[in-house]
């Protein structure tokens, strides 16, 4: 049988994990997020150099922060 957890109950799980564990978790999914943004990058500019994707990056990083302290 399948068992589905709920939201609140995988949160639940997640808080009892030791904080190393949640930091491991964190850095993770934040270079997970760098990478598909990058490959984003990538896809719109085929021709790209290391020096300007890193600069595309470092600018939607920025520019996603900006959006969330507006609280959009």
């Amino acid at each position: 049988m399948f068992c589905v957890e709920s939201d609140e109950e995988r949160l639940e799980r997640v808080g009892r994990l030791p904080s190393e564990v949640k930091v491991m978790m964190a850095i993770d999914v934040s270079d997970a997020m760098v990478r598909v943004c990058a490959e984003g990058i990538k896809a719109q500019y085929p021709n790209i150099t290391e020096k300007e994707l890193i600069e595309r990056l470092r600018e939607r990083i920025d520019w996603s922060k900006r959006l969330r302290r507006r609280g959009v």
